[in-house]
């Protein structure tokens, strides 16, 4: 059966791309017809005014307006093409194709013009419709192809933002992950170190996470980190970097204050969370609390952040951090 299923996916992705290659052979086709037959038409009409009017004698032709004309006629053909070919929606593109093809017709009627005096009333009615016709038209065509591009703009910064996200943020408590604590952290002490500051880091460990997690259920040793992280994201300062390093452990650098200040920090973190009610898996209301030890260790000179992390005694083996979510690993 397992083969029967590989079997089944290579003839599936064999499919999928031969129907891609169909598609772009068929855009490809209908691009160069429309090219060629619109180039044939130019030339069919060009034939039928010559042989139907009178040419216009060579002394009475003002050849400046015609090579300018012509140069116009090239530059419009070759614009033409290029929308043709271009990798955008079917409806844009058409628009855009159609327009610049009656904008180059009515160039080239106009170089006609110049060159053939004639009374068809089919002359005239081309020198006046089609470029007017074509420039609504392509107008309408660069303006979608604009919205698009925002749209697709949009996408991209918002992909780049989840991919950002994903590689920085714990997903469970929406703080920093170890990963990026580390990464940011580290030279900002340092820059601090040689500028003679003295950053202090605040270590929040909860206690009493596996109580819970038997008392309520392994969801609620979720619930107490939401909570925990969210009580940290209130009393923060744009200053202040904030991470979960792991497990039930918390970390948070204050680049400019004392060990008092995060101690005071602690204390308020601690009051968010020392009566909460939260939810068993019975589905019962039970008030309890979320005990939280606070260590502060202040930088000194020439220590790294791996240093002062074993040093207030809140640096964890990263090989047992879990960095999305989940407490029943917690140490």
């Amino acid at each position: 059966m397992m083969a029967n299923a590989s079997i089944n996916q290579e003839a599936l992705k064999s499919i999928h791309h031969s129907d891609k290659r169909t598609q772009m052979l068929s855009r490809f086709s209908l691009a160069l017809i429309t090219l060629l037959s619109t180039a044939l038409f130019a030339f069919a009409w060009a034939l039928a005014l010559f042989y139907g009017g009178a040419p216009v004698p060579l002394e009475q032709v003002d050849w400046p307006i015609v090579l300018r004309e012509l140069v116009l006629c090239l530059t419009l053909f070759t614009l033409f093409a290029t929308a043709a070919y271009l990798p955008v929606r079917k409806s844009i593109a058409e628009k855009l194709t159609i327009g610049l093809g009656l904008i180059f017709l009515g160039s080239w009627q106009e170089l006609l013009n110049q060159l053939i005096l004639s009374d068809w009333w089919l002359a005239k009615a081309f020198t006046l419709t089609l470029s007017p016709a074509g420039l609504m038209l392509a107008t309408v065509g660069l303006f979608q192809l604009g919205r698009a591009y925002r749209l697709s703009r949009l996408m991209l910064g918002s992909y780049q933002n989840i991919e950002r996200d994903l590689a920085t943020i714990d997903q469970l408590t929406q703080l920093y992950n170890r990963r990026y604590f580390f990464s940011v952290c580290g030279p900002l002490i340092e820059q601090a170190g040689a500028g003679g500051h003295r950053p202090v880091l605040l270590s929040l460990r909860i206690m009493n996470l596996t109580p819970l997690n038997r008392r309520l259920g392994f969801q609620a040793g979720d619930d107490v980190l939401i909570r925990v992280s969210k009580a940290i994201r209130r009393h923060l300062r744009p200053e202040h970097v904030a991470a979960r390093l792991g497990g039930r452990r918390f970390a948070i650098l204050l680049p400019n204050a004392s060990e008092r200040e995060a101690e005071e920090l602690a204390n308020q973190i601690r009051s968010r969370v020392e009566h909460v009610l939260m939810t068993s898996e019975e589905g019962e209301e039970v008030l309890t609390g979320i005990e939280l030890e606070a260590r502060a260790g202040e930088y000194q000179p020439g220590e790294t952040l791996d240093e002062l992390l074993t040093r207030i005694g809140s640096n964890p083996d990263p090989s047992t951090t879990d960095t999305a979510s989940g407490a029943s690993g917690a140490d």
